[in-house]
């Protein structure tokens, strides 16, 4: 966003309203935009209570800029902090005679110096969290028992980077240690430790009893002892073992294990007779009896196991809810018995993600009545049985034929098919749709059929969402879709021969609108009736003779024409130069077109400030007016081989032809694609 006058009075307005409402809306702005604002008189200390409820304190400041971009202005600032030098601090404190709640410090320096000098800036902050890295050379274990006798606590530190072990202080309650060796980790007090193993550390670690989240990443063997009242176990050995010391763990109830050596779940000698979630990735773990200890089991997640057949058997597992096999395998499938494919009774979410295509066939199958969700991918699909009161379901697979009798689960919120060949011998499945869908995607990779719509579709009330490919939509096919009655959002079509476009097969609630690669050579003049339109995409079109087309631009944000073999770019701005529409801002991607008019372009920009355009960076002129100029960007991309370049005239090379000359005496001279 950038600050104008305008822009000016409206946050000076902010001061008619509640302190609080003030302060709340000023908060959700840009971090870096907020020094801007201390201009404004009536609202400068909120503004400087903002700054200072949430400070980072560095060394130097790299501020965010607005953009020129329009539109843009502060959308490269995602700073979670405001960003302050410690003299600057501490004159804003005596200045506003505030201290800060929030600090963030990313230097053991500058927190050795604030401790030793400005002290006081900790006494009114709620959380205080530091990042030291490279504390080889500080000073750090005597500055934290200072801080630790100064009655302050980190609520979250955060260690790199020292080879000489040393004693840390219970100055935290959340500690994460990478490649930094303690002389103990039983640290007291803390709760949650994380902890990337050094390549020199002792290879037996011990933590201390108060731990309730443990997280460690190793590439060396080791040997823990775990702590007994754990609630949250996260181990990832990579090309390592582990080998764990353990009791009873009554209180741990979520365990992920990452260990490529281990061939059983009871070798890890791990006991938790509560466990709610689990995550095992486990490149040597063949058999999965083990985990029928885990009946209170909630979740869980397996990735690279071959898919576990019996595992549920005789009704084991009556509380999970949630299963996800991911790269998985199916045996051979003529050894395999579909039979024994059985799932727990009360799922409610499955997810099976095959790592490559497998002709498996699970229609015999029977999902539990509680199923809601559910995802496969890579593995034949056959319709039939999916259940009544499925309400997401989303399949990816290599060829699917839907025929006559199919129809969306009428509990379907959200229904997404994924193949390269996709076949819809009717369409009655259309008729009606169910009345709470929300989204339907129809995707064809490689290629789609679907027989003649032969009555308008009825779309229901809450549907927002369609993504239709390859199912080469003409114009009578995108008419009798009948979207102009729906109260759809957005509306992505790939794949067609509509020739002729009409805006008013769209509805008025549309904001964002897709029609690519859909054989429209003809646009209509306007685009207006789309009131709330804020995208539109008409990539891979390949548009002839484009003279005058309206947009709305009270909404829109950002026109795509990548790809559509355009001459010329002011045609689709005209709109921008009524007086109505003279503060609208526009960006236009234009990448791909490769006869497009550098002088065109250049009296375009110059005349419409609130436009940016990207391009292909085919032209000198054009990259040398982009090195000058935020709303210009010359895009580096590869030509396709067919493409053949010719030599750069004087009109490429910024002639004062006007467009109609243009397109009169050197047509001939421009590249044919």
């Amino acid at each position: 966003m950038i600050i104008t006058g305008n822009d000016v009075d409206l946050f000076i307005k902010l001061a008619e309203l509640s302190s609080n409402i003030t302060a709340s809306i000023i908060g959700y702005l840009p971090k870096c935009m907020l020094p801007e604002l201390l201009s404004c008189s009536s609202i400068r200390k909120i503004v400087a209570s903002t700054i200072l409820s949430n400070i980072e304190i560095t060394k130097r400041i790299a501020r965010h800029k607005p953009s020129d971009v329009p539109g843009d202005g502060y959308s490269t600032c995602s700073c979670q902090r405001f960003r302050i030098t410690l003299t600057n601090l501490k004159e804003g404190v005596r200045q506003w005679s505030m201290f800060p709640s929030s600090i963030y410090i990313h230097d053991a320096f500058i927190f050795e110096t604030v401790l030793d000098f400005s002290p006081e800036l900790f006494m009114d902050a709620l959380s205080i969290s530091g990042c030291f890295m490279n504390i080889e050379h500080s000073n750090i274990e005597a500055s934290l028992r200072c801080f630790l006798n100064s009655k302050f606590m980190f609520d979250s530190l955060s260690l790199s980077r020292s080879h000489n072990p040393f004693a840390l202080p219970p100055v935290a309650t959340n500690v994460n240690l990478y490649h930094t060796r303690l002389n103990s980790f039983v640290i007291p007090g803390v709760k949650k430790l994380e902890l990337h193993v050094a390549e020199d550390q002792e290879e037996r670690l011990t933590f201390s009893a108060d731990l309730e989240d443990l997280i460690i990443y190793t590439n060396r063997s080791i040997q823990m002892t775990l702590p007994p009242n754990l609630r949250k176990l996260d181990i990832s050995a990579f090309n390592s073992s582990v080998n764990f010391i353990s009791q009873q763990m009554v209180n741990l109830e979520n365990l992920s294990l990452t260990l490529p050596n281990i061939q059983t779940f009871n070798a890890t000698g791990i006991t938790a007779p509560n466990l709610k979630t689990l995550f095992l990735q486990c490149d040597s773990m063949n058999n999965l009896d083990d985990l029928r200890q885990f009946q209170r089991l909630n979740k869980l997640v397996l990735k690279g196991f071959y898919y576990p057949i019996g595992l549920f058997n005789e009704g084991s597992f009556p509380e999970l809810e949630k299963f996800r096999c991911w790269e998985c395998f199916f045996p051979d499938s003529e050894d395999f018995d579909n039979s024994s494919l059985t799932f727990p009774p009360n799922l409610k979410e499955l997810e099976i993600n095959v790592i490559r295509f497998q002709n498996v066939n699970i229609s015999s199958s029977v999902f539990p009545s509680t199923l809601t969700r559910l995802t496969l991918a890579n593995f034949s699909f056959n319709y039939d049985y999916l259940g009544d009161n499925l309400q997401y379901i989303d399949v990816r697979t290599s060829k699917l034929i839907f025929k006559s009798d199919f129809r969306i689960p009428q509990m379907a919120k959200e229904f997404s098919l994924n193949a390269s060949y996709l076949t819809f011998e009717s369409m009655d499945f259309m008729y009606p749709l169910p009345a709470d869908l929300v989204r339907l995607d129809l995707f064809a990779r490689e290629s789609g059929k679907i027989n003649p719509i032969t009555q308008m579709v009825e779309w229901p009330s809450k549907m927002s969402e369609i993504n239709f490919k390859n199912f080469n939509i003409d114009y009578f096919k995108l008419k009798q879709l009948n979207l102009n009655e729906s109260g759809l959002t957005k509306i992505y079509i790939s794949g067609g021969d509509v020739k002729k476009l009409d805006a008013g097969l769209f509805p008025v609630s549309v904001k964002d609108l897709s029609l690519t690669e859909m054989g429209i050579q003809q646009l209509p003049d306007s685009f207006e009736n789309l009131k709330n339109l804020q995208k539109l995409s008409l990539q891979g079109n390949q548009l002839r003779e484009v003279t005058s087309v309206k947009l709305p631009m009270a909404t829109l944000e950002t026109l795509d024409v990548n790809q559509c073999n355009l001459r010329l770019i002011s045609p689709f701005v005209v709109s921008m130069l009524e007086e109505k529409n003279k503060n609208a801002k526009l960006r236009v991607n234009a990448i791909g077109n490769l006869n497009v008019s550098v002088i065109d372009i250049r009296k375009t920009l110059k005349a419409i400030k609130g436009l940016s355009l990207d391009l292909s960076n085919f032209d000198n002129t054009l990259i040398e007016i982009a090195n000058r100029s935020s709303r210009l960007r010359c895009i580096e991309e590869p030509l396709d081989s067919y493409i053949v370049k010719s030599k750069t005239d004087d009109l490429y090379n910024g002639s004062e032809s006007s467009s109609d000359q243009e397109s009169g005496g050197t047509k001939k001279k421009r590249r044919n694609i």
